[in-house]
């Protein structure tokens, strides 16, 4: 769960300032495949993942997403994330929309991010609920998936997530930040925000490029 004050410090930050900040301190790249995208330009979420693993049912007598439905009720800490890895070959039924979004929202949820489809985008969009998928699609999933696990490691956008893992996505894209690199990664930030400002603002008051370096010194 993220406190107050580091959720507080990640608004004022964004998912490519992070990136920056993760390749400055050589730390593993973690931010998601582009192609996840969110499905309203321009919204943006904050919080920590809760993982679901689909996989594909055998038959229709074998599909059964209860332990879904279980991962949403469950939950007891506000400000959370549902992560949900969807197989490729159900990339066309949509695993979250409108009723799911109730559900999560009523449960403490500010968001979801999925390797897979959503749907009921205009409704989705109608409730502002954050959701940043693979692809969007009006298929019927139900009978045709099951849940392989929840609450371990799952995979989206070409990384793995795993269940308490931080995820901040705006328009740019998706970053996942492990929670024991959160405070250094969040720091460098920081420290990169703080350069840029000062560099924009000095060329903006028609400083030299030559001039602002010795002023304000290297990039963190």
């Amino acid at each position: 769960m993220l406190c107050s004050k580091l959720r507080e410090r990640l608004q004022a930050l964004s998912p490519a300032l992070l990136a920056d900040a993760r390749s400055r301190l050589e730390l593993p790249e973690k931010h998601l495949d582009p192609n996840i995208r969110p499905f309203t330009p321009f919204i943006s979420m904050i919080g920590t993942a809760v993982t679901v693993k689909l996989g594909i049912a055998e038959n229709k007598a074998s599909a059964d997403l209860t332990r879904m439905l279980e991962a949403y009720e469950s939950q007891t800490e506000p400000g959370v994330i549902m992560v949900i890895e969807v197989p490729t070959a159900l990339h066309s039924y949509g695993i979250f929309g409108d009723g799911a979004a109730t559900i999560a929202r009523k449960n403490g949820f500010l968001g979801v991010l999925v390797e897979g489809a959503v749907r009921d985008t205009p409704d989705l969009q109608k409730m502002d609920f954050p959701a940043f998928s693979r692809t969007i699609a009006p298929g019927y999933i139900v009978g045709k998936a099951n849940v392989l696990d929840t609450h371990g490691p799952v995979m989206v956008g070409g990384q793995t997530i795993d269940q308490g893992d931080v995820i901040v996505a705006d328009n740019d894209g998706v970053i996942v930040v492990p929670p024991q690199e959160l405070e250094k990664n969040i720091s460098h930030a920081e420290s990169i925000k703080q350069w840029e400002e000062q560099v924009h603002k000095l060329y903006a008051a028609g400083g030299s490029s030559k001039d602002i370096a010795t002023q304000v010194g290297p990039l963190p």
